[in-house]
């Protein structure tokens, strides 16, 4: 993002998980298991592997978002943000059009990818997504109080990429309504059960 004030910035972000909290409650959790685990083909993800993958990827960042805002000797938060061009590329490539639409396809690595990864759970998986925004909104909170430009994350995908920590927090937000609109098109599939 371009130079956005940081309140700003966290107020979006809040506003993209609020939308995909209120699209599960809405759209997602009156869903039986049957249509939770209904799957177009044996290649797409079903909509509980859309949240389970979601789920993999909060139990990785939450944990790294918290060490890094606790540790950080950047302790002062500067009043903007600006993304770094590496941050920019990586939450772009997630990023929604602006009908809503997934732009390009990307290939989950087998650790997030539940139809590799077989011990990602599949169980209460939106009780846990819900558990998990709910915790990343509080670490939105704590990381304005630090500078996100000068704090940097490792990447889940490759450690030794880092990320500033603003761009990572970009990042999880967009990724999160980029798999909210997955699941609603898997409900829009033919075949879906009713």
């Amino acid at each position: 993002m371009k130079r956005v004030p940081i309140p700003i910035l966290i107020r979006k972000l809040n506003s993209v998980l609020d939308s995909c909290v209120n699209d599960v409650n809405t759209v997602f959790s009156e869903l039986n298991d049957e249509q939770l685990n209904w799957q177009p083909n044996e290649k797409s993800w079903s909509i509980a592997q859309c949240l389970a993958h979601l789920n993999a990827y909060y139990r990785y960042y939450i944990p790294v978002f918290r060490g890094k805002i606790s540790n950080t000797r950047f302790k002062e938060p500067t009043e903007f943000f600006n993304s770094s061009p590496l941050g920019i590329a990586v939450y772009r490539s997630v990023k929604l059009g602006k009908v809503k639409n997934i732009k390009r396809k990307l290939k989950s690595t087998k650790d997030y990818n539940p139809l590799v990864n077989k011990s990602l759970s599949l169980e209460n998986v939106i009780e846990e997504y819900k558990e998990h925004v709910k915790e990343f909104g509080l670490v939105l909170s704590e990381g304005a109080t630090i500078n996100l430009r000068k704090t940097k994350c490792p990447l889940s995908l490759r450690p030794v990429v880092k990320l500033n920590l603003g761009d990572a927090f970009i990042f999880t937000a967009f990724h999160n309504e980029r798999h909210v609109e997955q699941m609603k098109r898997v409900m829009r599939c033919p075949g879906f059960p009713r």
